[in-house]
């Protein structure tokens, strides 16, 4: 399973990082898994600061 992980934040849904691909031997040949990890508040643009 090829893996990629998001990081956003929860507040606002803005994304802070996305990581690249996991690659398994079978790259290319089935769809990219999107894991969202949470991380933080909110960003600055709507963090209220």
């Amino acid at each position: 399973m090829c893996l990629r992980v998001i990081e956003k934040f929860p507040v606002c849904g803005c994304t802070y990082h996305i990581h690249a691909i996991d690659a398994c031997s079978n790259y290319g040949r089935h769809a990219v898994t999107e894991k969202v990890i949470y991380v933080g508040f909110a960003c600055q643009q709507h963090g209220g600061k």
